[in-house]
């Protein structure tokens, strides 16, 4: 803990002034000011902002108990504590009512300026402890509402689960007022067919204990929407107790990718139906796809085709001859080549390969779309 600016009012100048003198050197961290009235306490209140205030209860005009009203309507968390020659429970009882932190009775001897050292400090360091607290639930109250993601903080009950937070996303990716989810199990929210895909992930969750990324489609008031979704237990005392679940809508990215996807397979399909091999390559000359045919007649798959060189399809004579030719055809935009093409059997079919350079959409070269014809025969 810093230093620690202490407001002590005292109408006793005498007395306020030992105890500014005593606090200080019970703890070197205190620098104490006075002031003789309520009203000066007051006054010097907004330019100290102090943090505690001692104060004795019996004063001419404004009382202890009234300054201290006067100061809870501004600071209402502000360390307040009595220090008071006048006792009773009476008074403790009024004083604690009213919003002090603390109450002490003066006494004789100078043991009691250490117990009210030891009180002021541990009302400061409670107070700094909350306020600090306070600025961090701040701070994540305005993070979890202006996230870009829906937010969701789910309690973990014994039977299965509970809505209990949501920010301003999830409603708009949802439709959901706010009173039909928070505090609502997944099935009273949101539906029996959504809440089974819904609690399933959240249970996969409790049992891992970390977090788990998924993607789900559930039926709600806006319509079908594609939820990409990352969910994080929160354990306490080795158990999960919550789940922060994360999502964010992507609807129309599935949608694009769900027509990429067909798009490139009617693609494919066309690109199969050819009755000659078709290769593709990177600017490096390694194979990243071939045709059905292509496949057929090397023996390959797929799989052990993407990223092999093209030129180990051919005879090792004719490797050198490639190179060059898919060189040329990277430089120049295109070339024809006729090489024996390797076959599955063991055996060698000529074929003339035309090759046609590919760009990317920054219209860079991004490697070759080779076709070879049969001609084997001529």
């Amino acid at each position: 803990m810093g230093g620690v600016d202490i407001l002590h009012v005292d109408d006793d100048k005498g007395l306020a002034s030992l105890t500014a003198d005593l606090l200080e050197r019970k703890d070197s961290r205190f620098n104490v000011v006075t002031a003789a009235s309520a009203t000066e306490g007051l006054q010097l209140l907004s330019d100290l902002s102090p943090d505690c205030i001692v104060s004795d209860f019996e004063m001419p005009g404004i009382d202890g108990l009234e300054f201290l009203q006067a100061v809870r309507e501004k600071h209402s968390k502000l360390p307040f504590i009595l220090f008071t020659g006048r006792g009773s429970e009476e008074i403790a009882s009024d004083a604690i009512s009213a919003g002090a932190t603390d109450y002490l009775q003066k006494q004789s001897g100078t043991e009691q300026y250490e117990l009210l050292a030891n009180r002021i400090n541990n009302a400061v360091t409670r107070n700094r402890s909350e306020q600090k607290l306070r600025e961090t639930k701040e701070e994540y109250a305005a993070v979890f509402e202006n996230a870009r993601n829906g937010l969701l903080l789910v309690d973990v009950e014994q039977d299965g689960f509970r809505f209990r937070r949501c920010n301003s996303r999830v409603l708009e990716f949802t439709g959901l007022a706010e009173s039909e989810l928070i505090g609502k199990t997944p099935q009273e929210a949101l539906g029996y067919e959504n809440s089974r895909a819904v609690a399933g992930a959240y249970r996969k969750c409790v049992a891992m204990r970390e977090t788990i990324t998924y993607t789900v489609t559930l039926t709600h008031p806006v319509g079908d929407v594609v939820h990409e979704v990352n969910t994080t237990p929160i354990i306490r005392d080795g158990e999960v107790e919550q789940l922060v679940v994360a999502f964010t809508d992507i609807t129309e990215r599935h949608a694009r990718e769900q027509k990429l996807r067909e798009e490139r397979a009617v693609i494919q399909q066309a690109l199969d139906a050819l009755d000659e091999p078709l290769f593709v390559t990177d600017i490096d000359g390694r194979l990243k796809h071939c045709n059905h045919r292509a496949l057929e007649l090397t023996g390959n798959t797929e799989e052990t085709a993407v990223g092999t060189p093209i030129t180990a399809l051919f005879p090792d004579e004719e490797r050198e001859t490639i190179a060059d030719a898919v060189d040329d055809a990277l430089r120049t935009g295109r070339t024809t080549i006729t090489a024996s093409l390797c076959l599955d059997s063991g055996q060698q079919q000529r074929y003339e390969f035309r090759a046609h350079s590919l760009t990317d959409l920054d219209n860079n070269t991004a490697g070759l779309v080779i076709l070879g014809q049969d001609v084997s025969d001529t």
